[in-house]
């Protein structure tokens, strides 16, 4: 670090890049250092614009001493290669969802870990806010009793002309999956977040509707250790899209809610620290609503990443301070890693006639000297 800043290198500057970019910008503490791109064009563009070192592979910007921490935002099968090049560095390293696109994968990266004097964080951003972090508080205290069910639904919509923009996109090998490893990750994280660690899925798996390889329409029943039930159903062919929300009952009541916003709480015999919890959640997504209006018409339909700011700023700032505290990032590897196993039960599910599979378990555990 210099001048207790740390220096952050950016691995991959197309999609969601920027977004790492600009949220490394708003945090202080630490500075843009270096950009890394294959695509020489594109990294000298980007590298010139903020005024930092260019690179056009990992190990170049790993040995120039630029850099005390990498954030990784290539497509997601190419997230394995770098962070284990940065980890064997003894480098913190931030991922973009998914960790990687397999539980294999993820457990390798997982095994560096352990033998690393860096670590690694998940990007997860919707763990992030402060409503979705307020409900999880709920839940934990156990706002509903005994939860009977949860369901997600997650109704997006993409073009043929999105999934064409990039060779990578729709294929199982570098996007490693369609409407639940790439659009619905993050709603099928907060769905499990909530619910529990899920033990059994039976799914249907499809593609229709775009000429790619990975699913378009996903549907699936989980059973949890708690014994609650549920649905996962997904899809990138409902125009114009809707909001992804969630939805959680129990023995005490029920509650619905969509990242920033809260539809519905409604709980029996609530308690006066409940009532004032609900008063906060509907300020909190007030100011959601206002925010979403004045920007509601910056993106048309269909379209990847609408925004520079795709809400990354409080996970690269966890992040910083990670590196500076010697504490753990709030999205682990192993919490990164449980999304992509129950995804990855559903496709297995899904390709063999919809039989029973339950998740795989992590076989390995972070590091413990953080």
């Amino acid at each position: 670090m210099v001048n207790d800043q740390v220096r952050v290198g950016v691995v991959g500057v197309g999609a969601i890049g920027p977004s790492h970019i600009h949220s490394i910008g708003e945090v202080d503490g630490c500075r843009l250092s270096a950009v890394c791109d294959v695509r020489e064009d594109a990294a000298h563009r980007v590298a010139k614009e903020h005024g930092v070192d260019c690179f056009t592979d990992v190990s170049s910007m790993l040995a120039s001493g630029v850099v005390d921490a990498v954030t990784v935002s290539t497509p997601s099968g190419f997230h394995l290669d770098a962070v284990i090049a940065a980890l064997e560095c003894g480098l913190p390293v931030l991922v973009e969802k998914p960790l990687e696109i397999t539980t294999e994968r993820i457990d390798r990266i997982i095994a560096a870990e352990r033998n690393s004097d860096g670590f690694v964080a998940g990007v997860y951003q919707s763990r992030f806010r402060p409503l979705i972090r307020l409900m999880k508080t709920l839940f934990d205290r156990g706002l509903l009793g005994e939860i009977y069910s949860g369901s997600v639904y997650i109704k997006r919509y993409r073009t043929q002309a999105y999934y064409d923009s990039g060779g990578w996109r729709g294929t199982w090998k570098i996007d490693g999956g369609g409407c639940l490893m790439n659009q619905g990750i993050h709603d099928v994280d907060l769905y499990q977040w909530f619910m529990g660690r899920p033990t059994q899925v039976v799914a249907i798996s499809e593609t229709k509707g775009r000429d790619v390889e990975v699913e378009t329409v996903a549907l699936a029943l989980v059973r949890f250790e708690s014994g609650a039930s549920g649905v996962i159903e997904a899809t990138t062919l409902a125009y114009p899209e809707f909001k992804p929300y969630i939805e959680v009952y129990g023995s005490r009541g029920t509650v619905a809610v969509s990242h920033d916003r809260l539809l519905r709480m409604e709980i029996v015999d609530p308690t006066d620290q409940e009532t004032a919890a609900k008063e906060e959640l509907l300020e909190l997504t007030r100011l959601h609503d206002e925010e979403e209006i004045a920007r509601s018409e910056r993106a048309a339909a269909g379209t990847a990443v609408p925004s520079v700011d795709m809400g990354h700023t409080p996970v690269i700032r966890d992040f910083i301070d990670a590196i500076k505290t010697g504490g753990a990032p709030f999205v682990s590897s192993t919490e990164a890693r449980k999304a992509v196993a129950l995804i990855r039960a559903i496709y297995e599910s899904g390709a063999s006639g919809s039989r029973p599979v339950a998740p795989v378990e992590a076989s390995h555990h972070p590091a413990q000297n953080r």
